[in-house]
């Protein structure tokens, strides 16, 4: 018996609930943040929204006091979103999170995180999340790269993506999502990256959209997604899809290097 604590112990706890106000402001930003149509997006939010709703409560559960010792090295390897009803504006949501499950490998904490999004007593979302926590320091990059300009951008239209410096704290205000790897250089070098990086759930969004694109405009209804490996500001990056029926497979990737993968199902032609 010992009474050191670890992320096992969460394990089965409940975080939240947390209220989100789906309002036209809100999602105008995100819209805006993530390169979106906004003529699209008057009555709904975009998919890539879910990832405001989840982070409502993972942040609850990343900061809390007992679990930042472990965030020392915090890699979201994957992702995965199943849109029960359209997230409509002016809706109000209740967002409540679990971690499921915790499995302890080599130093590391591989945490599945569950939320749960519902309009009432309706649900509207749900998200599984994999994160993978240490309280080990990471080893400084030996790869590190200066820190690019804040507003270098490449080609960002269509198929082709990338943000800049000044994109990704736009998106972090967007989202919620603060995590400094995503906007302080030398905080992104300690934890051993080459610099900071594009926020997953913001390629998570330029997927989504290229998914619809790829189907005819047809809306997505759940997509699941791996983060293989990381995006620089301002490095360009090219979305691939293949449309299956209503599967829609998809590849990001910058210099020939997959950096994220996944599958995204589109509503059937009959509904």
């Amino acid at each position: 018996m010992t009474d050191l604590f670890t992320p096992v112990d969460l394990r089965g706890e409940p975080i939240g609930p947390v209220d989100v106000a789906v309002t036209a402001d809100r999602v105008a930003l995100y819209v805006d943040a993530t390169s979106d149509d906004p003529t699209r997006w008057s009555e709904a939010a975009p998919p890539g929204f879910g990832s405001v709703l989840l982070f409502a409560v993972a942040d609850e559960f990343l900061y809390d006091p007992r679990v930042v010792p472990f965030t020392r090295a915090l890699l979201h390897l994957d992702q995965s979103f199943t849109y029960v009803r359209p997230l409509r504006v002016g809706a109000l949501i209740t967002v409540t999170g679990t971690v499921t499950r915790v499995r302890q490998r080599a130093g590391s904490y591989f945490v599945t995180f569950s939320a749960t999004a519902c309009e009432g007593e309706r649900p509207v979302m749900e998200s599984v999340s994999t994160f993978v926590l240490s309280d080990q320091q990471a080893p400084p990059s030996d790869s590190a790269v200066r820190e690019p300009s804040v507003h270098q951008i490449g080609v960002n239209d269509g198929p082709l993506r990338s943000a800049s410096r000044h994109d990704l704290i736009r998106y972090s205000a967007a989202s919620r999502d603060f995590n400094p790897l995503h906007w302080d250089h030398d905080f992104a070098i300690e934890a051993g990256l080459p610099g900071t990086v594009v926020h997953g759930l913001l390629m998570y969004a330029w997927l989504t959209q290229e998914a619809s694109r790829a189907a005819d405009g047809r809306d997505v209804v759940a997509a699941k997604i791996r983060f293989r490996n990381a995006l620089r500001p301002a490095q360009q990056a090219t979305i691939t899809s293949e449309l299956q029926g209503d599967k829609v497979e998809l590849v990001l990737a910058a210099e020939d290097e997959r950096l994220v993968t996944g599958t995204a199902t589109v509503l059937s032609r009959a509904e």
